[in-house]
């Protein structure tokens, strides 16, 4: 069988060491030897990032430079405008061909939504998901969770969901209060990658008025 292509999204705004100690904690656990990080455009569940694509790309790049774990897909940006999960993945397909294994990699807050995704039953088909879990969320938790699932879900598809569950450290740290600290005159050192502080600096990045 071929090697999975492990893909995680998200809008990376900025990115910082909570994602790739995330990332890394799940490639260890399913055997991955590269995880493939996009970038969104217009993520569907959150509000427009406040940085621009540039930015957001250019920090991505600083941060996984030189790590042979990382690589990073553009897929979603140049094709702007919303980025649904599945058309990346139709678009990924197509690339790889069928007989790649295609795991996109999504935390336990999105899970819960999957429902609600847009053509989620056809994503299931396209895609293995890879559910990354970590404190305050228990095993019983997420129990519940898929419970809830394989009642809108084929509950077959929630199976699989199941045998593809990673644990991961409590890393607290969110794109949002790094921003807000920027904003506030506070430190983001040892939040995020050193060349990415340095980028947020000297690009006045997440100023009042910036």
């Amino acid at each position: 069988m071929l090697e999975p292509l492990a893909l995680m999204g998200g809008t990376f705004d900025p990115v910082h060491h909570g994602h790739l100690i995330t990332a890394r904690a799940v490639a260890e656990q399913q055997g991955y030897r590269r995880v493939v990080l996009v970038p969104a455009a217009t993520p569907p569940h959150k509000q427009a990032a406040p940085s621009s694509s540039d930015d957001r790309l250019a920090m991505l790049r600083l941060a996984v430079e030189g790590d042979p774990l990382f690589e990073i897909s553009t897929i979603e940006l140049d094709r702007g405008g919303p980025s649904y999960t599945l058309d990346t993945l139709r678009r990924l397909r197509a690339v790889h061909g069928q007989a790649v294994p295609l795991h996109w990699i999504i935390g336990a807050d999105m899970l819960e939504m999957l429902p609600t995704w847009h053509c989620a039953g056809e994503l299931l088909e396209t895609a293995q998901l890879v559910v990354a879990y970590r404190p305050p969320w228990t095993a019983g938790q997420l129990e519940q969770v898929f419970v809830r699932l394989a009642e809108q879900l084929p509950p077959p598809r929630v199976r699989e969901i199941r045998r593809h569950v990673a644990a991961t450290p409590q890393i607290e740290i969110s794109s949002s209060d790094i921003r807000r600290r920027v904003a506030d005159g506070r430190s983001i050192r040892n939040l995020v990658p050193p060349p990415v502080e340095q980028y947020i600096l000297d690009h006045v990045l997440y100023r009042p008025g910036g």
